[in-house]
């Protein structure tokens, strides 16, 4: 499943958890979702979204990183017995999602200890409060993320999604929240070779969450050069110097404020790069007042394909656009293409 998806799931099941609790089911009965996929996808955004329009808070239990007996409460001696201190990580009051980030990363004995908390949800004696779900994610074996072999009880207590990347759901994520416009068509038009391109032996490789630090790289106040090394940095040489091609093409693109000026006469774009450019400047300068004009240059396309994409990436932008009269009409016009993005 891709992100969008993923997000969808997860609501999903934290609701149903939810209603269990409320109507009083065991913890046995809740599901336990495991996100799996490589380093950069973007699941831990995804659960921080999730969090926030459920209006629940998130915690993050940080198991890969502690000391089994720090993680299970340090002991203490009161009145002649040993009794172990509620974990200072371990939620004790409200609701929400306990999230067990890179899961896989934990010690075979911090695991041990997951296994009572993803199950009976306690370390030890000390217990969740009942409005606290859990969650879990992290990346495979093979992926050398430092990751080992999750105990088989473990792995039997979660319900495991398989988490891909997907250029067109990053694109509207980027979109909203102003990412450079070129970088976001870039990454749609070169989905397949360069949008995720997972290695276990180079520094720097492309990712949905690498392409997204790339929007401040190309933003430091540095020559040309120096610009361009930090992008290989972040995304590897290939995908960098694929990129750097994709905007040299800026120079070659019809006039944006010609087209939105005169949509019935702007020249079209006459191969698929420049298109995926040309669509995600007119997507970047589109606003309520001049997006009328924008939809009938996009009518004119011979290949549609490209106006959703203009569309989508907008509305992502500035949702207000959706209230827009030639929004609607165009929405009722293209409604079946809109579902696949």
């Amino acid at each position: 499943m891709n992100i969008p998806e993923f997000a969808t799931v997860l609501t999903a099941i934290l609701r149903h958890n939810r209603h269990l609790h409320e109507v009083g089911a065991p913890l046995k009965d809740y599901l336990v979702p495991m996100a799996w996929g490589d380093p950069g996808l973007g699941r831990t955004d995804i659960a921080e979204a999730v969090a926030a329009d459920l209006g629940w808070d998130l915690v993050y239990a940080d198991l890969a990183t502690r000391d089994p007996a720090e993680l299970g409460g340090m002991p203490w001696v009161r009145d002649g017995q040993t009794i172990r201190c509620r974990p200072d990580w371990l939620p004790d009051q409200g609701s929400g999602i306990l999230f067990l980030d890179e899961l896989p990363q934990a010690g075979l004995a911090n695991l041990n200890i997951a296994a009572t908390l993803i199950r009976e949800h306690r370390i030890g004696e000390h217990r969740l409060p009942p409005g606290w779900m859990v969650v879990c994610a992290g990346n495979h074996q093979h992926n050398r993320a430092g990751t080992v072999t999750m105990p088989s009880h473990v792995r039997n207590r979660l319900l495991h999604l398989e988490i891909e990347a997907d250029a067109n759901a990053w694109a509207k994520w980027a979109s909203a929240r102003g990412l450079d416009p070129v970088l976001i068509a870039y990454n749609r038009y070169r989905a397949a070779e360069y949008h995720h391109k997972f290695s276990a032996t180079d520094n720097a490789y492309p990712t949905p969450r690498s392409w997204a630090a790339s929007h401040q790289v190309f933003r430091l106040d540095l020559p040309e050069k120096l610009r361009r090394e930090c992008a290989d940095g972040i995304v590897g040489s290939a995908a960098s110097a694929d990129y750097a091609g994709f905007r040299a093409i800026l120079a070659t693109l019809p006039d944006v404020d010609a087209i939105i000026a005169d949509p019935g006469r702007g020249p079209l774009p006459g191969d698929p790069m420049t298109s995926y450019a040309l669509m995600g400047a007119l997507s970047y300068r589109a606003e309520p007042r001049n997006f009328p004009a924008i939809i009938r240059y996009l009518d004119r396309l011979p290949e549609q394909e490209f106006a959703v994409v203009c569309v989508v990436d907008a509305t992502a932008r500035d949702p207000d656009l959706t209230l827009t009269g030639a929004y609607q009409a165009w929405a009722a016009a293209h409604g079946a293409m809109l579902s696949g993005h």
